[in-house]
């Protein structure tokens, strides 16, 4: 009978040094998992600042060469608007000069065939 009782005295200790080894290992885990978590989170953070910086100087860049790309576009049209126009006849022989040299060469190579 004794022994009976030694072995549930040593079967109720091991189960509560089991339980609390149990209970302490879970609180442990659960613990780590928090500070693990807590570090993942600074570290997304940190890059998703990182992140919105370098997308607000990107985004930066893009609007002024976009405004530059718009004013040489401007400067083009009002360049290609000038040399369109035919003002006055300083203009009208600087653009007939090379048609009429072009024609003279086609007259000429008719002529010698």
């Amino acid at each position: 009978m004794q022994n009976l009782s030694l072995q549930e005295q040593y079967a109720k200790s091991v189960r509560t040094e089991v339980a609390d080894s149990i209970y302490n290992i879970y609180h442990q885990v659960k613990a780590q998992e928090k500070e693990a978590i807590n570090e993942l989170m600074q570290y997304v953070q940190a890059n998703s600042d990182q992140m919105e910086k370098d997308i607000t100087a990107c985004t930066t860049g893009v609007r002024s060469a976009t405004a530059a790309a718009k004013n040489a576009s401007e400067q083009i049209s009002k360049s290609v608007k000038r040399f369109c126009t035919v003002r006055t006849i300083g203009d009208l022989l600087y653009y007939a000069a090379p048609v009429a040299v072009v024609i003279d060469v086609l007259l000429r190579l008719f002529d010698f065939i």
